[in-house]
């Protein structure tokens, strides 16, 4: 036993010398310090200088013991969403996306109104629509047009805007114009004789229309530019100008008094005014829904084409995405994009909402699953430069404020219940790692 022991002890003493020696003849780069490249002498205490040679101190006669190393500090990965059922914290969504895209949320005046929701938003989101507030029938004033007795210059008032441009504007927001040109929410008188308001007043010629429309955005351009510079950094010239199968380039024929008094390039000329007055920084898009349709698609690109052949400058389409939990097909909304990039087109997002009847938690994680699912496709397309996408707005704010409710069936399609709290479909678009693109 002792034999054995001592073969050992020489053994453990010949491999210490060579470790030593292999130490010491290993070449330390210039610069290094005493402290990186000295070694421990047998009293424990530092080597002055390298190459010294040290004996190692012989070990006790004990079987051979292996450090155990010290375990690495594990790093602190929790999901946004995890911490906040901990700690009610939540991140900014106009923080995490600053360097990508403004982050929009659409409010009506009551919404900004509340000081809770007031606060919300501007700690949320970066840029603002109003709901209804900018739309034509708010806007335009049937006395003062009447009383000023221009036929060709009707009057606006600006006053129920102002909520939300002075709230914009205190708050550091940008702000989307939605919208100039609109077949829906304008009123009638806006097209007839005289300003009036019968149902049987008869329509004004094409000429004083097209002078009613220019002078109608230019007064509101010319407004936003001197009340409020730097707050508009996109208009929605034109809103849901196509329909489908009404006539072969797709112009909505049905309900539509723009069409019944100007014809079918309304939207041309309407661009072509804006353009005139447009302020600078600003960009003009036309707005629609269901623009992930391959026919709708098409005809929104033949519209394009047309203008250009004009040399009417458009600079953008919006995608309102008022979408469902399985339609549009992931897919055919990634074509979309596609095909409006392939133009070199600017894109937003307009007005996005999920529709959602179920509010138990299984619901809202198939809503957080669906939100997750078109944030990845967004995300993925400006990470790749594939296509120019430059704001994502939510349509609303608050389940309980949505467009969407029903009387009988209530909606919950949004990333904020009605107490304020942040729901699952938050977290997704935060792009939270614990919420997968797929629920089961």
């Amino acid at each position: 036993m002792k034999l054995v022991k001592a073969k050992r002890r020489i053994l453990l003493i010949c491999t210490c010398i060579l470790l030593a020696a292999a130490f010491v003849g290993c070449g330390k780069t210039e610069g290094e310090t005493k402290e990186n490249t000295a070694v421990n002498k047998t009293d424990g205490t530092a080597g002055e200088a390298e190459g010294n040679t040290v004996t190692p101190k012989p070990e006790a006669e004990s079987e051979e013991v292996q450090a155990t190393p010290t375990p690495e500090p594990k790093a602190e990965s929790k999901s946004y969403y995890e911490k906040y059922q901990q700690t009610g914290e939540y991140p900014s969504l106009a923080e995490i996306y600053k360097d990508k895209f403004y982050i929009g949320v659409a409010l009506s005046n009551i919404d900004i109104n509340n000081p809770d929701k007031a606060k919300l938003v501007a700690s949320q989101f970066s840029s603002l629509t109003c709901e209804n507030e900018m739309k034509p029938d708010f806007i335009l004033d049937r006395a003062a047009s009447i009383q000023n007795g221009d036929e060709e210059c009707p009057a606006i008032n600006m006053k129920n805007a102002e909520v939300a441009l002075k709230f914009a504007k205190e708050n550091g927001l940008k702000m989307r114009f939605h919208t100039l040109v609109w077949h829906a929410q304008t009123p009638r008188w806006f097209f007839t004789e005289g300003y009036s308001t019968s149902p049987d007043a008869p329509y004004v010629s094409r000429e004083v229309m097209l002078a009613r429309m220019e002078n109608y955005i230019r007064q509101v351009m010319e407004y936003m530019d001197t009340n409020y510079p730097g707050v508009i950094y996109a208009w929605d010239v034109v809103n849901e100008a196509i329909a489908g199968s009404e006539r072969a380039d797709g112009i909505r024929v049905n309900d539509n008094p723009w069409y019944n008094v100007v014809g079918p390039d309304y939207v041309e000329k309407a661009f072509y005014f804006a353009s005139k007055y447009v302020g600078e920084g600003q960009k003009l898009f036309y707005n629609d829904y269901g623009t992930y349709d391959k026919t709708k698609i098409m005809h929104i690109r033949n519209l394009v084409e047309r203008m250009r052949e004009q040399n009417i400058r458009i600079d953008g389409i919006g995608m309102q995405d008022h979408i469902g939990l399985t339609s549009p097909n992931i897919l055919d909304y990634q074509y979309a994009i596609n095909k409006y990039a392939e133009m070199g087109l600017e894109i937003q997002i307009t007005e996005l909402d999920i529709g959602n009847e179920d509010n138990s938690e299984e619901g809202q994680m198939k809503l957080a699953a669906r939100y997750k699912a078109i944030f990845t496709i967004i995300n993925n397309t400006v990470d790749k430069d594939l296509a120019n996408i430059t704001s994502v707005t939510f349509w609303g704010l608050t389940d309980d404020r949505s467009w969407l409710n029903k009387a009988d069936q209530p909606q919950y399609p949004l990333l904020f219940d009605k107490e304020l709290n942040p729901k699952p479909a938050f977290f997704a678009v935060a792009m939270d790692e614990s919420i997968k693109m797929v629920y089961k």
